[in-house]
């Protein structure tokens, strides 16, 4: 809800991280055991195996060990500034305080010492306290945008409405702060059971075109109006982003939860320090949204979290945050406590699915599918990832018996639902089913606006079984004239060259295949064709090698007849001759471009 070119302005200067975390977010699977690292329980021992663990983002055993190795008398300012900032990142504030006072005592003038002193303070109650720690942070980004908003909920704690509004009012002068400002506006006066006035705050930001609503601020929103007997109204608002939203799970469980409430509904936010977590909250999202932020938002939704442990928005992205650095089990760790009656609960299962399959783990993917399937057997995205799993664990038939339920559950043919053709094509042309598998990828062209994928899968394939060679290399050539930089088109067209015994055209362009690529066993197995044909011979031999060990597309080639070829070299091959003139122009325009 943040403009990304407010925060990067207010970014400069601030002093979160400093040295203590130079290795914050480094990773490396260093493959040892932490009790072979630890040395027999020694103080130094337990440093090492904190800091294995600290740059495998294993937080949890590098504060463990951190800590010990300090109890044990091995620290410095160093030791002492880690574990309290990966304490933090954690959202354990208490014991984080512990080793933040130890560290200004050493002399660490860390500015987020008084943070997480502050934090811990607001947690207990102690408004007047925690403000005075904030207060004493200069830097932009507290005085200008955190402060303001953490002070605001610090007097809704000391019951006083006014000063909190006071506050907030900071923010109300600055146009890329409009949304924020209203948003706590309204849950302030909320709060405090000033309706109309939350209405006001609410409605400006409903009226507001050139701001997207956040999924958050919709089940604030909504809450207030359930409670207000103002439920259609609620419906209709969620209504209006489901047709153009990414979210439509989402958006349909927050439905169905309005349809289900009244105006005896719970208010969301009605404590302070679910209004704390709030603004952690929107910091944590901001700071997400750049580049340089991520180490930030982390810290920031721990913040949130402690705060208020039940918001299920904070989980999901702080789930999210994993996935980017990779940490894919961490991230299942928080979708696996979001409960069945969460809005977020399919959204987030579904992505620990996808998770799983980037492990490999396709059974466990599928069986989460399976399970989410049986309260919604018509759910077109749950049956589609279905099918994904069970294709890529090669398992067409189920696959192709998933993608069809998909494909009846669409209420009507829209451009958005072409890779799910693709998807079934491919199933369909594993099982040898070309018929069926031609039959789904025009379907996939024409909804996806001849998509350079589709052009070139179909191109590929009428090339590779020799059937109609012209139109087969004018969607190749249409396809690499739309992606240019893709591997797998790259391959193609240097397969055409190689094809029409073009083999010095082959080489550069399935070259560039392999450089966008290397490891994919098609194109190793391609350039080493090209390589024999075109006098090189001994490449050749390398390239076949390296195919048979290449997992990506391995399954696609024949290791038979790459043994015969290392073994035996290539001989004879067809070469097929091209009709059509302008495809044949074409390909001489593209070759002198590389002349």
């Amino acid at each position: 809800m943040l403009k990304s070119n407010y925060i990067i302005t207010l970014l400069s200067g601030i002093g979160l991280f400093n040295s203590c975390t130079a290795n914050f977010i480094n990773f490396s699977d260093l493959g040892v055991e932490y009790a072979v690292v630890e040395r027999k329980n020694s103080a130094y021992g337990s440093y090492l195996a904190g800091r294995v663990a600290h740059i495998r983002q294993d937080y949890d055993n590098a504060a463990y060990y951190y800590e010990k190795s300090i109890s044990q008398g091995f620290s410095n300012s160093d030791i002492i500034g880690k574990t309290y900032i990966i304490l933090a990142s954690q959202g354990k504030i208490k014991e984080a305080t512990k080793y933040a006072n130890m560290a200004r005592q050493n002399g660490d003038n860390n500015n987020f010492i008084d943070v997480i002193n502050a934090i811990y303070e607001f947690k207990e109650g102690n408004y007047k306290f925690a403000r005075s720690l904030l207060s004493k942070i200069s830097e932009k980004t507290y005085e200008n945008l955190i402060t303001p908003m953490f002070n605001a909920w610090s007097y809704v704690g000391d019951g006083d409405y006014q000063k909190a509004i006071d506050s907030l009012s900071t923010l109300s002068t600055e146009e890329d702060m409009q949304t924020v400002y209203h948003l706590h506006a309204g849950l302030i006066a909320e709060y405090f059971n000033y309706p109309e006035i939350a209405k006001k705050h609410y409605d400006i930001i409903i009226n507001n075109r050139s701001e997207d609503i956040s999924f958050r601020a919709l089940q604030l929103i909504t809450n207030y109006m359930v409670r207000n007997n103002r439920k259609e109204e609620a419906l209709n608002l969620v209504n209006k982003y489901y047709g153009a939203s990414n979210i439509k799970e989402m958006l349909a469980s927050l439905s169905e939860k309005i349809k289900e409430s009244d105006s005896t509904t719970q208010l969301i936010v009605n404590t302070p320090n679910i209004g704390a977590g709030e603004v952690f909250l929107e910091i944590a999202l901001l700071f997400k949204s750049i580049p340089v932020g991520y180490d930030y938002a982390q810290m920031y939704m721990a913040i949130s979290e402690y705060f208020n442990p039940n918001n299920d928005v904070v989980k999901i992205a702080m789930a999210d945050l994993f996935e980017d650095r990779f940490l894919l089990k961490d991230a299942n760790k928080y979708y696996d406590t979001i409960k069945k009656e969460s809005e977020l609960y399919y959204p987030s299962q579904i992505k620990k699915a996808n998770n799983l399959m980037a492990q490999e783990k396709y059974e466990e993917a599928a069986l989460v599918l399976r399970k989410l399937l049986k309260n919604n057997p018509k759910n077109f995205q749950v049956l589609f990832n279905l099918g994904d799993v069970l294709r890529i664990s090669d398992n067409q038939k189920d696959a192709i018996k998933y993608y069809t339920r998909a494909i009846d559950s669409i209420f009507y043919e829209n451009e958005k639902y072409w890779p799910v053709y693709y998807a079934l094509a491919v199933s369909y042309d594993k099982s040898d089913d070309w018929k069926n598998a031609e039959e789904n990828l025009n379907k996939a062209l024409r909804l996806s606006n001849r998509h350079p994928q589709v052009l070139n899968y179909l191109g590929y394939s009428w090339l590779k079984n020799n059937s109609d060679l012209d139109r087969a290399v004018s969607f190749i050539l249409e396809a690499y004239e739309k992606d240019p930089n893709d591997s797998v088109i790259m391959d193609s067209l240097g397969w055409v060259y190689f094809k029409t015994g073009d083999y010095e055209n082959a080489i550069v362009y399935l070259e560039k295949a392999s450089e966008l690529n290397p490891r994919n066993a098609i194109i190793s197995d391609h350039l080493g064709d090209a390589y024999w044909l075109g006098g090189r011979k001994n490449e050749a031999v390398f390239l076949w090698n390296q195919a048979l060990l290449q997992k990506e597309d391995g399954d696609e080639i024949s290791h038979k007849k790459i043994r015969s070829k290392i073994k035996n070299g290539i001989k004879k091959i067809e070469v097929i001759s091209l009709k059509d003139e302008k495809v044949r122009d074409t390909l001489k325009q593209i070759k002198s471009i590389t002349q």
